[in-house]
């Protein structure tokens, strides 16, 4: 677009320029540049200037007006507005100037020294219509360049930046703070300095992670409650990082200084619901808390283990998840999520990437999310200039067009008002906003570190820097506003509170018997999942109905009249439909259900099709939403392309609406890879550590195709490792029928168990692997398949689990074998091994006994099922490993070799050449 620098560069002498810019302007003004659509604004009727009656008048007006000076003041306001932050004072242990940047030097804005002194028009910047250069100059660094920095220009969002130009610029980005909100402050950071040095003192060595350095924090969340309750805000999560987490637990969130003191003490014994419980600085909390304004909200914070920044997604989904039961999902102003970083972390973890870029995506977003970074400028013993190739941390806000906050922790009252704009921002624009409070740290990473051994002069600056809390309640005084007597008053009330706490601390001497989940008999009760044949034929009805004018795809249609014969029972039920009968039957019933993952609405395998798209308008339609009214909430999404943020969020909203079927689906089983962190950290061990129980479902095709070691294996091994104490259940179904029952019966447990799910490739379409539908009527899911070929004189027996079951069947079926018999373990963990021992002794006699499977012998189930099998197998009896030998890799990647693999597994289970 041609701008203002165009008619500079004619000489002003091209008029005709002027004359399509302006004929442009009258148009559409947002055709033109900006800083053409300002000299035709200050050229309207009622501006300063009267509207020339010809178009010769206008063009020597705005020639006038260059020459003038205007153009240029224009672009210098512009600059500071772009740039100024990069002179802003929000670092309290700067030690060298700020060094003006070249987007604001005169030369660069095309002004002299000489002209400091000339007056210029002012562009309403201030009351005057002109002032000197010097003053609009010194105007603009009181807005831009003191203790808040803030980047908002080009932000794609004209609205937002006149908005925030209307709020900052005539207050000078000041607010007249009431003597009641200056006295919270203080009260706040007394709270906070005065709990951490308490610590200090009573708890020496011990890690805490110390907000000193960074107390302001404290009024700032505060300010983002007491705000968002008057914009109408009814409750916040909170991501916590480790930094000052136990502060806010107690200052925010009221939790009681007993019994965080009581976790300090080494004889501290963690509640019988935590079972092995986790370290204090991890845990979370949650309270019903009254604002200064009498507004009632709730507040949370979710538990988070070390791994920065994994809690972001978790946050992001129960927050999602809490707006649709408060029916603010479509306004998303009830319920606010708020994610406090460390500066390091938001900067070098990419879960922070991840999840930002669900921000705007149907069925991920919140409604903007307010991040505070609590900016240490050092990431354990690292500096910034090695930790980050950006200029600022929170650079990672220009990529998704975030407003950010630069402020100055020793300023906190200039941080309280940003945190008011920030609030507002997000509720009036649905964005995300950042606050980046920079700050130092007092001590090391933790409070154990020397930090000294790598940053002396950093720490020699630290040492000598006066308290946050002194530094406001000195200006206080000095100001008038506070007596001294008053200041010290309150500080020692709160310190006789704290002593007072840590006497009714009480540490428990005996330890809390716990309760051992494997034990319980509930592990293995049969469900009542069947569903009346009437309630299958309505519900498929209703599925395989095309709605008029719907242009369906030719082989999707074919397929949906397959589906509607399997649901009345004239033909056998495949995998898909089967999956498609769980969901909407539990629709039927009321149960909610969501199901995320890349590709998922059609299915990787083309096995789902959840999703119909008309050939013609390419508008989508979801069957599942169309059964009845009054059914369940359903929804599908394909999601970004991403593992760890979005298993994060799915797990994030099954804490958040615990009664809906949550389902998050790898692309390939090895895809969960990606997710690692949030299977180790929270789906296996979240109800032993927190005590918080989810029913997370996640499906994860896995099967040995011969199509490369990529997308082969699920890693079962892995998951049976992490498997103890009933954290989880991990099932290898092997029928459609078994899958049917397996999601319904997860809707009904009596206590929620995250689910993992090795969903076949190879069945999806097996002949051998259908039902009939009376099987979705009458039966249940089965933990262990008899074999039902089964003879009286049996000389092997066979244990295996999966798809493989059908090839060694398909053998024996081929070879005429009579005295084998093949087991199926569907359920890996909890395994059945009551159910297990009935089965062997079913079949005494046997004199071979062998597990089968198709992963290499360190991989799959074998080292988990083998010490299980052993203790039940009569002593005399050798337990064989029939299989691949031990791998580096899943799988072979040639064609030929898996073949060759295969036919050497089924050779040694049957003595010969498979035919």
């Amino acid at each position: 677009m041609t701008s203002y620098n165009a008619l500079i560069q004619s000489g002003f002498a091209n008029l005709a320029l002027i004359d399509e810019m302006y004929a442009k302007f009258q148009a559409d003004p947002h055709s033109v540049d900006s800083s053409w659509r300002h000299l035709f604004e200050e050229a309207k009727p009622g501006a300063t200037q009267t509207f020339p009656s010809d178009r010769r008048g206008i063009d020597q007006m705005l020639i006038d007006q260059v020459a003038a000076g205007g153009v240029r003041i224009y672009h210098l306001i512009e600059a500071y507005r772009t740039y100024g932050h990069y002179m802003a004072k929000v670092n309290p242990i700067a030690t060298a100037p700020i060094e003006e940047p070249w987007q604001l030097k005169l030369e660069t804005l095309g002004f002299t020294p000489e002209e400091l002194s000339h007056r210029f028009p002012t562009c309403g910047l201030l009351n005057e219509a002109s002032a000197t250069l010097q003053e609009l100059i010194n105007c603009l660094r009181e807005i831009y360049c003191e203790n808040i920095g803030i980047e908002y220009m080009g932000l794609e969002n004209p609205d937002m930046e006149k908005w925030l130009q209307n709020h900052i610029e005539p207050t000078r980005f000041k607010i007249e703070l009431t003597f009641e909100q200056k006295r919270l402050i203080l009260q706040h950071l007394n709270k906070s300095e005065l709990f951490e040095l308490f610590l200090h003192t009573k708890y020496t060595g011990q890690k805490r992670f110390s907000l000193e350095g960074g107390e302001t924090l404290i009024p700032i969340l505060d300010a983002i409650i007491e705000k968002g309750s008057q914009e109408g805000v009814e409750e916040f999560v909170l991501g916590m990082a480790h930094r000052g987490r136990l502060n806010v637990l107690s200052n925010i969130l009221d939790k009681s200084y007993a019994d965080i003191f009581s976790e300090f003490d080494e004889g501290y014994i963690p509640d019988s619901f935590e079972g092995s419980g986790d370290v204090k600085y991890h845990k979370g909390f949650s309270s019903n808390v009254q604002t200064a304004t009498g507004h009632k909200v709730r507040v949370e914070m979710p538990p988070n283990p070390s791994h920065l920044e994994s809690v972001d997604a978790v946050v992001e989904g129960e927050v999602y998840a809490r707006q649709i039961l408060a029916s603010d999902h479509e306004t998303k102003k009830k319920v606010l999520p708020i994610l406090v970083h460390g500066d390091a972390a938001i900067s070098g973890q990419g879960v922070c990437y991840e999840t930002m870029q669900m921000y705007d995506l149907p069925g991920y977003s919140t409604g903007g999310t307010i991040h505070v970074v609590i900016n240490n400028q050092i990431g354990f013993t690292t500096l910034p200039r090695d930790s980050r190739s950006t200029h600022y941390c929170t650079d990672i806000a220009r990529t998704f067009r975030a407003p950010v906050f630069h402020v100055n922790a020793e300023d906190p009252e200039a941080c309280v008002y940003a945190t008011l704009l920030a609030v507002q921002l997000r509720q009036k624009y649905r964005c995300d906003v950042f606050i980046d409070l920079n700050c130092y740290r007092k001590f090391g990473h933790n409070e154990t570190d020397e930090p000294a051994y790598t940053q002396p002069y950093q720490y020699q600056l630290i040492r000598q820097k006066k308290p946050i809390r002194e530094l406001y309640r000195d200006n206080l005084i000095h100001q008038g506003i506070l007596e001294k007597q008053m200041a010290e008053s309150l500080e020692h009330e709160f310190k006789e509170s704290l002593q007072k706490a840590l006497q009714e601390t009480k540490i428990p001497t005996e330890k809390v018997k716990k309760v051992k989940s494997e034990d319980a008999d509930e592990l293995f009760v049969t469900y009542p999942t069947g569903v009346p044949q009437d309630t299958l034929v309505e519900v498929t009805e209703k599925l395989s109905t095309i709605p008029p004018d719907f242009h369906i795809h030719r082989k999707l249609e074919n397929l949906i009249q397959d589906r509607r014969q399997m649901g009345i029972g004239q033909k056998s039920v495949d995998w898909g439909m089967a999956e498609t009968l769980a969901y909407g039957t539990l629709l039927w019933d009321g149960v909610s259900v969501r199901i995320s993952g890349q590709d998922v609405c059609r299915g990787t395998f083309s096995h789902r099709h959840a999703m119909w798209v008309d050939q013609q308008t390419d508008q989508p339609y979801f069957p599942l939403q169309h059964l009845k009214e009054k059914q369940g909430r359903f929804n599908i999404y394909n999601s970004p392309l991403s593992e760890y943020a979005v298993l994060a969020f799915e797990y994030g909203y099954s804490i958040g609406n615990p009664k809906a079927l949550v389902i998050w689906e790898a692309q390939f089983g090895d895809f969960a890879n990606g997710a690692q962190i949030v299977i180790d950290q929270y789906i296996s061990a979240a109800e032993e550590k927190w005590g918080q129980k989810v029913g997370l479902v996640m499906l994860l095709p896995h099967g040995y195709e011969g199509q490369g070691p990529e997308h082969s294996s699920a890693r079962i091994e892995r998951f049976l490792t992490l498997a103890g104490d009933c954290n989880m259940q991990i099932v290898n179904p092997t029928t459609p029928a078994q899958f049917f029952h397996l999601l319904r019966r997860q809707t009904m447990l009596a206590s929620l168990k995250p689910l993992v799910v090795f969903t076949p490739k190879g069945l999806l379409r097996h002949p051998a692997a259908q039902n009939p539908i009376q099987d979705f009527v009458n039966g249940s899911f089965q933990d262990i398949y008899d074999d039902p070929r089964a003879s009286k004189k049996v000389k092997t027996l066979l244990f295996c689990s999966g798809r493989f079951y059908y090839d060694l069947d398909e053998e024996r079926k081929k070879q005429g074998v009579e005295d084998m018999v093949i087991v199926r373990i569907e359920q890996l963990y909890p395994l059945n091994v009551k159910k297990l021992l009935e089965i062997i002794k079913k079949y005494e006699g046997f004199s071979r006994c062998a597990w089968v499977q198709e992963e290499p012998r360190n991989m799959g189930a074998w080292n988990f099922i083998r010490p299980k099998l052993r203790e039940i197998l009569p002593s005399t009896l050798e337990l064989e490993y029939i299989g691949r030998a031990c791998k580096a890799s899943p799988a072979v990647g040639s064609y030929a070799l898996h073949k060759q693999e295969h036919a050497e597994i089924i050779q040694a289970i049957f003595g010969k050449k498979a035919k």
